[in-house]
């Protein structure tokens, strides 16, 4: 089974990005049989500026572009923010640091957990 994650990071290396701000997700798609990565594509989403405003539309469009991904792994989420990904059936992740060190526990926990939806 596979499953696809988006990560917001400016950098590719890091995990560095606010879901709120992050206009642009690394998009991979992890095998849960191999632990095999696949690089999809760079998405574009819609963001805010600044974290201290957050329009509802802005967060529900993001949240729309990123429908097809299981997991978003970002720095960090508001709480609002965070409910709706659930709502959505996407699992919200925040960590900082390196990109390789979260999908390696990703991994880890997942090989043993099946999604509900694969792609």
């Amino acid at each position: 089974m596979i499953y696809r994650i988006a990560i917001g990071t400016s950098d590719r290396v890091n995990i560095t990005e606010h879901f709120g701000k992050c206009n642009r997700f690394h998009i991979l798609d992890i095998s849960q049989e191999n632990d095999s990565i696949t690089f999809v594509e760079e998405r574009t989403t819609s963001h805010n500026e600044t974290c201290t405003s957050h329009e509802e539309a802005v967060i529900l469009d993001k949240i729309n572009a990123l429908k097809d991904c299981q997991l978003v792994l970002v720095k960090q989420i508001g709480g609002w923010s965070e409910k709706q990904l659930v709502h959505n059936g996407i699992v919200p992740l925040q960590q900082q640091g390196s990109i390789n060190q979260a999908l390696i526990k990703i991994k880890h926990f997942y090989k043993k957990h099946q999604f509900r939806e694969a792609i």
